[in-house]
């Protein structure tokens, strides 16, 4: 490569506009970034957008978490990496955390969903569904 093509590609990456890990938290609102910083210190964003009433957020190397209008974790998908304990005791209601307890799963959560109805707890080969009305855990057969 001539010695022109190699400073012409090297002005051209310092003028491009860059998207840094700061501009994306500035996008994050403060209820999001307190989650974030909680669970997930000191993480990189790859990511942050407003879809209608939800954010997605999306942590570089790591897991995408859907937040709806009031902030609050409606998804969580580990994208191969564990769910921190943390967080699961602290956002898991106590009779679907003491089930993962016994059940020695708490180390294999990679995803979580919530709605009005029910949280599911996404393991290595199978899910756990909790009815929030009842208080029932009910885990299904994992597939062959």
């Amino acid at each position: 490569m001539k010695p022109l093509s190699i400073i012409l590609i090297a002005i051209t990456a310092m003028l491009a506009p860059a998207c840094s890990d700061s501009d994306v938290w500035d996008s994050v609102p403060p209820k999001i970034a307190t989650f974030l910083n909680r669970y997930y210190p000191n993480s990189e964003l790859a990511s942050c957008t407003r879809t209608g009433s939800d954010y997605r957020v999306r942590i570089k190397d790591g897991p995408g978490i859907t937040f709806d209008a009031a902030c609050e974790w409606t998804a969580i998908a580990g994208y191969g990496e564990l769910i921190p304990q943390v967080l699961l005791f602290d956002q898991l209601p106590p009779a679907l955390y003491e089930y993962l307890q016994q059940t020695a799963t708490t180390a294999d959560v990679y995803s979580l969903e919530r709605d009005r109805t029910t949280y599911t707890v996404g393991l290595k080969n199978t899910s756990v569904v909790y009815d929030i009305a009842t208080g029932s855990v009910r885990s299904p057969v994992p597939p062959d």
